[in-house]
Parts: structure tokens; C-alpha cells; sequence
């Protein structure tokens, strides 16, 4: 296969990637979904040009987040969604969500987006 057929394949084979980019762009930066998901911005953008697709731990931190936002989706609208993944709040400590996304906390960002929602919704 060449180099150009292989690039065309990459592209269509990562539409998802694409989606849960933009659905996550709904809420952060481009920046700031590389800090959650452990890639640099070059990266996101290759993902949401469809162009690469994330591997590993980078894959799952990513879709970690696109649940994280959807979850939250059930309570705010987009504006909302990025004032509560932004702000500071007492529950973590004066850490913003964000801050603990960054660090791989998602259970306990999940666990408050469930209380958020009135109970959790996951299995």
C-alpha cells in the first residue's frame, strides 16, 4: 500500500476520534483535552483531522473524558459543563475537576457528576 493510500485509510478509519474531539472541544481547549488525555496538542488535532488515532492509555483517558462530558451533558448545557470542569470547588478541595482529570482521578470527578444528576446512571 502506499504511503498515500495508507493516509487515506487513516482517515477513514478514525472518524470517531474526530467526534469525540469536537464533542469534548464543547467544554476545553485543545490543550487542556492533551493534559487529560497525556498527548500534546499536535496530537488532538491529528486525532480530530482523523489524520491518527489514540493508543493506549491516551485512547482510554479520552474516552474517559467524552463520558465525563456526556454524563454531564445531563445536567448542563455546554456553558455549564465548562464553568463546572473549570471551577474550584469544595468538594475536591479547592481543585478544579479539571485538576483531577489531569491526574487520572476520574472515578471521583464521575462520582460527583452523579451526584450532580441526582444518582449514579452508570452499571
Amino acid at each position: 500500500m502506499s504511503a498515500v493510500t495508507d493516509e487515506t485509510a487513516a482517515h477513514k478509519e478514525s472518524p470517531v476520534y474526530s467526534r469525540v474531539v469536537a464533542d469534548a472541544r464543547r467544554a476545553l481547549t485543545v490543550a487542556e483535552i492533551g493534559d487529560v488525555s497525556g498527548v500534546s496538542e499536535r496530537s488532538v488535532y491529528n486525532w480530530a483531522r482523523g489524520s491518527a488515532r489514540p493508543e493506549g492509555a491516551s485512547r482510554d483517558r479520552l474516552f474517559e473524558l467524552k463520558y465525563v462530558i456526556e454524563s454531564l451533558s445531563d445536567v448542563y448545557d455546554d456553558e455549564g459543563i465548562e464553568i463546572w470542569l473549570h471551577a474550584r470547588l469544595r468538594r475536591f478541595q479547592g481543585k478544579r475537576p479539571l485538576d483531577l482529570l489531569r491526574e487520572g482521578d476520574f472515578e471521583r470527578v464521575l462520582n460527583a457528576v452523579d451526584a450532580l444528576a441526582g444518582g449514579p446512571k452508570r452499571r
